[in-house]
């Protein structure tokens, strides 16, 4: 071997034992993730245990390589800055900012430049200014973008479909959904359907009120908007909807609870999404230079055993579109 091939030679085992000791250094760290939700905790929300097990397929390990911090909004959503905060202090390598646009706003003033993954579920954060573009976003906030608006218009279209009598519709908002109420108000126009909003207050919410007034103003059936904290007192909306006989119409994560139609983007897939741009980061990565995702994943849920409880007949037109029928 000649002096320069010897060079080289020796510069290469360098670079591959620098390239394992930093390998060796990534596995051997103990990661921390933080996560401010309002919707749920981890051990009973189906897409918080999709995104845990996604995290183990990547390799990561509680306790070992990873720590998740909880952090709940649930029940305190008038606490939010001050939860963040909270969570901030712990100094995570990463924030996830799942929900509404406060989170992410919270968020982003207690932890300045920590890299922080959002799943904006409620807010386009181009026109919020959280981020440049979704191909670029620039600073330190990349992540998921579901736009609830549309998919909240194409469930109030399925419910036509399923329900083509349907006439009146009540709709159940809250300070968190505003934009989408707004939005399916055009597309109830082009419906014929007349909307009665009944805007959610108080913690916890309450549904019966709302509800028996809505019976009372002949609503036929309900389109529930996206909310976290409806997804926390899911059976209660549902237990009012059910003793009014009234059918709801809502996003697949309440397809079990009760939905007739469950209509939208697939939660737990979004929430393993999160999981994968944080291992990115963890690798490496600059948020600034991760393209905000969008989903391309959606799934039409029939509940038949709503169907049968509330002595409806789905056509067949919707049936045979369904990614899942509940028996």
């Amino acid at each position: 071997m000649d002096r320069r091939n010897a060079v080289r030679y020796l510069a290469l085992l360098g670079a591959a034992a620098l390239s394992a000791r930093t390998t060796h250094a990534q596995q051997a760290r103990n990661f921390k993730v933080a996560i401010l939700t309002t919707a749920g905790g981890r051990g009973d929300t189906p897409f918080y245990i999709a995104m845990e097990r996604r995290f183990r397929e990547l390799g990561y390990i509680e306790g070992k390589n990873l720590t998740l911090i909880w952090h709940s909004a649930a029940g305190r959503l008038d606490k939010i800055p001050e939860i963040a905060t909270e969570l901030a202090k712990a100094r995570p390598d990463v924030i996830i900012a799942p929900g509404s646009e406060t989170v992410l706003r919270s968020i982003r003033l207690a932890a300045g430049s920590t890299p922080i993954v959002m799943i904006a579920i409620d807010y386009d954060p181009v026109e919020t200014n959280f981020v440049t573009s979704l191909a670029r976003p620039g600073g330190n906030i990349t992540g998921l973008f579901l736009r609830q608006v549309e998919s909240a218009a194409k469930r109030l279209e399925m419910l036509k479909e399923a329900l083509p009598s349907v006439g009146r519709v009540a709709v159940l908002w809250d300070s968190f959904t505003r934009d989408q109420l707004d939005f399916v108000d055009g597309t109830a126009k082009k419906l014929n359907l007349v909307l009665l909003p009944y805007q959610l207050r108080g913690d916890p919410y309450d549904f019966d009120t709302p509800l028996k007034d809505a019976k009372a103003q002949r609503a036929e059936a309900v389109l529930a908007l996206t909310s976290g904290p409806f997804f926390l007192v899911r059976e209660k909306m549902f237990a009012a909807a059910h003793a009014q006989r009234l059918p709801v119409v809502a996003n697949p994560n309440y397809a079990e609870a009760g939905a007739l139609i469950a209509f939208g983007a697939s939660f737990s897939h979004i929430y393993m999404r999160a999981a994968e741009y944080v291992d990115r980061i963890l690798k490496g990565a600059k948020p600034a230079d991760l393209p905000v995702d969008q989903p391309d994943r959606y799934d039409l849920i029939v509940n038949l055993k709503t169907a049968r409880a509330l002595g409806i007949k789905i056509p067949h037109s919707v049936l045979v579109r369904a990614n899942r029928v509940i028996e």
